[in-house]
């Protein structure tokens, strides 16, 4: 049983318990990072930092994972899975540690690239553990639509975890959670798995190093530049200067170098075709339009005055869209009664009233409950784009290339089109709440009736509460600050949301006709390599 499952068991464990050891495995695999955004504010104080040092160390691990992907074909030749699920587990416990354990934010950034690297490799091991359990028929959507909705909750569960830990405890706790079931996933390991006999002897005069070096720093200094972009004033900073100018000198001299030696890094080949090229745009579209959390991250901080803790948890509201969305492409692939462009409309239209009920829907006395909606279509618009999109790229696919195929999904997806979307959104929304404060202000003086009052009542207030004449004055001049910064994140979300609206309404009239495909049904592709 366990050699039909492609699950290394030891004899008479019965199948059932290495299913549920691969997803005590795949828990805090999927959750282990080298930062969490969801407490970001609680680390950069904590450790005396920037909140951008803290986006930097995330979007490192996903880089790292990147980085590590093509070169797993290598390495599983020569060892076996018990040897790289057990050697990952073990060293991202000690990566963990360190993490937990340092006050230097470079070195979490250099653990979380480290766990990026390491995770690739275990996490291709459990896709082929659970390939069968989820597709039985071998087909990519099946796969999809349920190993997708998993991972993609499991990583929203790491921020609204640790955010609850940063708030009632400490942020390295998150670590220590982490550590235990990494620990425990070991004991399983040890206990379940049969020993392999296999000599190991790794490859390393068979791997591009270099190639290795190249691209992480390429994918590295993109990240940098987007993060740091706002905070160091874009090219009044020598380092973002310099980056700038590095990026597409790092990309040039990566790609020549994979056309031009015999085993290359990554097969460029993969790209011969255009449906990947087509995926790997609507995967970008999908990511960026995703990190427009950031403005409702700032809505419920800023206007609502929620804490981390409430704010991070309305990505709960995330999973049902997860869940139906990822039903409804289960239903669609295998019923196939309509067009794959319909399939794209039904997951931009979930985009587009995602910003509709934004946009027209946010009010300063906006309430909690009201984002349940949104947030549920948002997940829906994800899920459905991401499962479309990932079967698409794979449809003329040759096997090889399947591994060639993650790294690029992978680098769109999770990686450069995140980082580019909230560096985008953060900017926008600063660029625009600067200029609405201006405008906002100007009318604010005591010739006008309503900020007059206020500023009245605010002084009488505080001369009530003891507060000698010029500090009144200041707490009242404080009270309208507050109130025209409150009018003007408004106002800028607003403006942000609608402008979003208008794109995501074209880009789902042009997907409604676009020919993605020339007949009704179509051969769905089979699961390989490259399905995280």
């Amino acid at each position: 049983m366990g050699k039909r499952h492609n699950i290394p068991l030891r004899k008479g464990i019965p199948y059932w318990v290495g299913i549920v050891i691969t997803f005590i495995i795949m828990i805090p695999t999927m959750m282990l990072n080298g930062t969490y955004t969801g407490s970001s504010i609680d680390i950069s104080g904590s450790l005396g930092v920037l909140t951008e040092d803290i986006s930097m160390a995330f979007f490192a691990t996903t880089a790292g994972m990147v980085a590590g992907y093509p070169l797993y074909s290598k390495v599983r030749a020569i060892t076996t899975t018990k040897t790289i699920v057990l050697c990952n587990l073990c060293l991202q416990t000690l990566l963990a540690f360190v993490c937990a354990r340092t006050s230097h934010i470079q070195l979490i950034t250099v653990c979380g690239f480290m766990i990026g690297f390491l995770r690739g490799f275990i996490i291709i091991e459990i896709v082929k553990i659970l390939k069968p359990l989820f597709s039985k028929h071998d087909r990519r959507s099946e796969f999809y639509s349920f190993f997708y909705p998993i991972v993609f909750v499991l990583n929203q569960m790491s921020m609204i975890v640790t955010a609850a830990l940063a708030y009632h405890y400490q942020w390295q706790y998150m670590y220590y959670l982490i550590i235990g079931l990494l620990l425990l996933a070991i004991i399983l390991v040890l206990i379940c798995f049969r020993y392999g006999k296999r000599q190991i002897v790794i490859p390393f005069k068979e791997i591009d190093w270099v190639s290795v070096l190249i691209i992480s720093a390429l994918l590295l200094t993109i990240i940098y530049v987007v993060t740091y972009g706002k905070t160091k004033d874009w090219f009044d900073d020598s380092t973002i200067l310099a980056g700038t100018i590095s990026i597409p000198i790092l990309g040039w001299t990566f790609f020549r170098r994979q056309r031009r030696i015999e085993n290359p890094y990554l097969n460029l080949d993969v790209l011969s075709g255009h449906k990947p090229y087509v995926a790997y745009f609507f995967m970008a579209l999908v990511s960026i339009f995703n990190s427009s959390g950031i403005l409702i991250s700032q809505f419920t901080t800023t206007i609502l005055k929620l804490d981390s803790v409430h704010s991070n948890a309305l990505t709960i509201w995330l999973f049902p869209g997860f869940i139906l969305s990822a039903a409804f492409c289960y239903w669609h692939f295998n019923a196939q009664i309509w067009k794959f462009r319909v399939l794209i409309f039904w997951g931009m239209a979930c985009f587009t009233g995602y910003f509709a009920v934004l946009y027209f829907g946010l009010t300063p006395n906006g309430t909690y409950e009201f984002f349940y909606l949104p947030m549920v279509l948002r997940g829906m618009g994800t899920m459905i784009l991401f499962i479309a999109f990932g079967t698409y790229a794979a449809e003329d696919l040759l096997p090889q290339f399947t591994l060639f195929n993650a790294f690029f999904m992978i680098t769109i997806r999770g990686v450069l089109s995140p980082a580019i979307g909230s560096s985008f959104f953060s900017n926008m929304l600063y660029r625009f709440q600067q200029n609405n404060q201006m405008i906002l202000s100007q009318g604010v003086d005591m010739q006008n009736p309503m900020a007059a009052s206020s500023y009245s009542q605010s002084l009488n207030s505080a001369l009530a509460q003891g507060h000698p004449l010029a500090e009144a004055q200041q707490l009242a001049t404080q009270t309208l600050y507050n109130a025209v910064q409150i009018q003007s994140t408004m106002v800028s979300i607003k403006q942000i949301v609608g402008y979003m609206l208008m794109a995501s309404i074209v880009i789902m009239v042009i997907a409604r006709f676009t020919p993605f495909h020339k007949t009704l049904k179509v051969a769905v592709p089979k699961t390989g390599e490259d399905m995280i």
